[in-house]
């Protein structure tokens, strides 16, 4: 009993470090889009640095139902995997041990797992997210709006307001706004308002309601009515003040929240089953039914696939992962991708009433259960036996890898042999040494691109698994075939290049130094008279030419697959084709002249007509309106825009009567259609277009707008992005070569782990420098540039002092 204590010790101590990894592995993946939302949001609104951890702490509970029976599968996959490789597994048996000997800590590594998953899914996740929806309401309440705004750009948040604001010029509390343009529309009566100011303040109302107030200083006020010209009432003023409502979006904070099935607590969920069999309404009953009886099943099958896991790992890990832990790795990835298929598919058909909703939320389980009984019988079989099919499917995709492996173990005997020659050599010519430099830049060469493709592969798996979480579902609600799925996983590849390429050539070159001084190979090639740091050179190289790779595949191919991507997205998901949200006064643009503002309801660019058209000529200097054009429709001639049925209004400086006059027609030179295209597409899609231009065309309508007066900040800083991120995997490679070289021989799960954090510390100050440059507190060029050499400079100097 003591010795089966001890191994039961041993084995759980084998399972805790990978799992672990694991753990901080999936986290880290599902989590890294938070980085910049929190980066962005602490400097734009000014939180606090107690705020913002909450705020992250609150998106961890969702993810760890996820994340923790993934990295029990990936745990226990590794842990036994080398209990098997290195042959102890032989040993136990020849002791006269059993499976149950590995079944034993498993199943505890396992249950434990079950218990923390069950724990976090029923009590953690109902109260995160109540604190998660009041700390976003505290948040949106307490943050001056000023802080959110941006210079020259359109803020139409705020319910029938529309503000723009030239400068944003600190210098008191709650920063000096320039150049302030705000339109206002009743909503019944149509009487329009249009307020032009030199300057003003925007500050939260004192009552913490959500409201605003804005004192407004030297300007102009316009009220007006389209359909009705004779009313049209210019005033001037000194100071004037505004009360503004608060912006639309907070009236859904103000709301007590409605708690559905998720939210509420294992008591909350048997009352609603109460409540629900005791409504009058049958149909509403069944749906309430439903819903609180598969959120119980859900809360009860997701964690026990933890114990299900753990316990198929273990014939998996035994009879099929002699090759190390990385065909662990890639045999996780596909058991989760069959599991989470399955279990969406399914779940998805109970929540829709056409399965049983036990049936929906253990899918995934009853999978796991009979694969784990074949792969036990299996496990008894001598491991010489011929592989199932299930086996070579797993190994199908990294069979290119598995043939470069074995090349690369031809040339490593025969480097090897020339690096024992060389140590022995006193004296080796130059053509020998040539020649075996050479072999030595093949064979580092080969083992980097080894393990960077399988990385790569593993990174996609992992982003094309989260993907499928929601796009199968969609797609089977949307009666669509699973090869829409697959195309737009397909379009959706190059688009990652910029999260993927970056992390597999880190991870290839830190786990690529751990083996091979894991192996002793490493001692060899100094012992040749070979520095580490000549050692390295093919890792840079090659990283280099992926750096030229990847700005190609993100200048050249990923803005079309992008938009391909979100086309076929928008199909998946059954979206209508949008037009990005219209304001209650219509929609804004600065012409190409500064001073010339349009205003309009609809633009329709197939027959590149306007409807309801306003063209204000603008003193900005002045704050004052020089004139006003109305149109209830204008279409372009080829050369100049025709102007139907509207009226025309001028205002002197010195506030006397000025022109007026109604009109059938007229013609005016405005901008070209053109103007307005790229203006509306650019402005309303914000990040989601800037991913689908190229240099080129980044480069002209940075310039176009500039010359328009918009605020062109996020632009620039996504410019120089498009130069600064192809260098990120060559600055990854130099920050983590240094750490690989200290790791030595504890192995390539270290090394792993390194690369994790290495990865957390470079993306989370790449965020907090992207927020800056967003922000204007950093230029643009600065913003974008700033992380490559900061980090480049400290990777280069440790490299240097690497022993050699």
């Amino acid at each position: 009993m003591v010795g089966l204590r001890r191994i039961d010790r041993y084995v759980l101590r084998e399972l805790t470090g990978p799992t672990v990894l694991g753990f901080s592995l999936y986290t880290f993946i599902l989590l890294m889009n938070a980085f910049f939302l929190l980066a962005q949001n602490a400097i734009s609104k000014n939180l606090g640095w107690s705020l913002i951890g909450r705020l992250f702490v609150l998106e961890l509970p969702n993810l760890l139902v996820l994340t923790i029976p993934m990295s029990v599968l990936l745990g226990v996959l590794i842990g036994i995997g080398r209990l098997s490789s290195d042959s102890e597994w032989i040993a136990l048996q020849s002791a006269g041990r059993g499976p149950s000997v590995l079944l034993r800590p498993v199943g505890i590594l396992g249950l434990i797992a079950t218990l923390l998953s069950g724990y976090v899914y029923w009590v953690v996740v109902p109260a995160s997210r109540f604190a998660q929806r009041s700390t976003r309401m505290e948040v949106a309440l307490a943050s001056n709006m000023a802080a959110d705004l941006k210079p020259r750009t359109f803020y139409p948040a705020l319910d029938g307001i529309v503000l723009f604001v030239d400068e944003i010029r600190p210098g008191s509390r709650n920063g000096r706004l320039e150049g302030v343009l705000i339109h206002r529309i009743e909503k019944e009566g149509g009487t329009q308002e249009l307020i032009l100011a030199r300057a003003g303040n925007l500050y939260p109302a004192p009552d913490r309601s959500g409201d605003l107030e804005m004192d407004l200083y030297d300007g102009t006020v316009h009220r007006y009515r389209n359909d009705d010209p004779d009313t049209y009432r210019p005033a001037r003023f000194r100071s004037y003040h505004l009360p503004l409502p608060a912006p639309a979006y907070l009236a859904a904070f103000r709301q007590p929240p409605n708690k559905g099935p998720l939210d509420m607590t294992a008591s909350e969920l048997r009352r609603e089953i109460r409540d629900a069999r005791a409504s009058d309404d049958p149909v509403l009953r069944a749906i309430r039914l439903r819903n609180a009886t598969l959120e119980i099943q859900l809360r009860i099958a997701l964690p026990f696939a933890s114990f299900l896991f753990a316990l198929l790992s273990v014939p998996l890990g035994v009879t099929r992962v002699r090759s190390g832990k990385g065909a662990g790795f890639a045999l996780s990835l596909f058991v989760l991708l069959v599991y989470y298929v399955i279990f969406i598919i399914f779940r998805d058909q109970a929540a829709r009433g056409e399965i049983a909703t036990w049936l929906g939320a253990w899918s995934g389980n009853l999978v796991v259960l009979p694969w784990f009984a074949i792969a036990a019988l299996r496990m008894r079989h001598p491991s010489g036996e011929r592989e199932g099919w299930l086996v070579r499917l797993v190994r199908l995709p990294f069979r290119f890898v598995r043939s470069v492996a074995r090349r690369i173990r031809r040339r490593g005997r025969r480097a090897s042999d020339a690096i024992a020659v060389a140590a022995e050599a006193e004296t080796v010519s130059r053509v020998a040494d040539a020649r075996l430099v050479g072999r030595l830049d093949a064979y580092v060469g080969l083992h980097f691109l080894r393990v960077f493709l399988f990385a790569l592969l593993s990174a996609y798996l992992i982003y094309f698994i989260i993907e499928l979480r929601d796009l199968v579902s969609d797609a089977l609600r949307n009666d669509l075939s699973m090869m829409t799925v697959v195309r737009y996983l397909g379009l959706y590849a190059p688009g990652m290049i910029p999260f993927t390429l970056p992390v597999a050539c880190l991870a290839g070159s830190i786990v690529s130094v751990t083996l091979l001084t894991r192996t002793g190979e490493l001692t060899a090639i100094k012992a040749g008279g070979i520095s580490m740091r000549r050692a390295t050179v093919p890792m840079l190289a090659m990283t280099l030419a992926l750096c030229a790779v990847y700005f190609v595949v993100d200048d050249r191919i990923a803005p079309s697959t992008n938009q391909k991507a979100a086309e076929v997205k928008d199909l998946i998901q059954n979206r209508a084709p949008r037009t990005y949200g219209m304001a209650l006064g219509g929609r804004w643009v600065f012409g190409t002249d500064r001073n010339v503002l349009y205003n309009y309801r609809l633009y329709d660019e197939s027959t590149q007509t306007f409807q309801g058209l306003s063209v204000f000529t603008l003193d900005r200097r002045g704050a004052r309106i020089l004139d006003h054009r109305y149109a209830a429709s204008a279409q372009w001639n080829g050369s100049d825009w025709v102007l139907a049925t509207g009226w025309y209004r001028s205002f002197p400086p010195d506030a006397s009567i000025g022109e007026y006059r109604r009109f059938e027609t007229v013609t005016l030179p405005l901008d070209p259609p053109a103007h307005f295209v790229q203006r509306e597409m650019l402005l309303s899609a914000g990040d989601r277009m800037v991913d689908q231009m190229n240099v080129h065309d980044l480069k002209r309508e940075i310039r176009d707008l500039r010359r328009s007066g918009y605020d062109t900040t996020r632009l620039e800083v996504a410019y120089f992005g498009k130069f600064s991120r192809p260098l990120t995997p060559l600055i990854m490679v130099l920050l983590g070569l240094p750490f690989a070289f200290r790791i030595g021989r504890r192995g390539s799960l270290y090394g792993i782990g390194v690369a994790i954090l290495l990865v957390i510390v470079y993306w989370a100050t790449f965020a907090i420098f992207n927020a800056l440059g967003l922000e204007t507190i950093l230029p643009p060029f600065l913003a974008a540039w700033a992380p490559n050499i900061l980090y480049g400079l400290l990777g280069t100097y440790l490299l240097l002092y690497v022993p050699t």
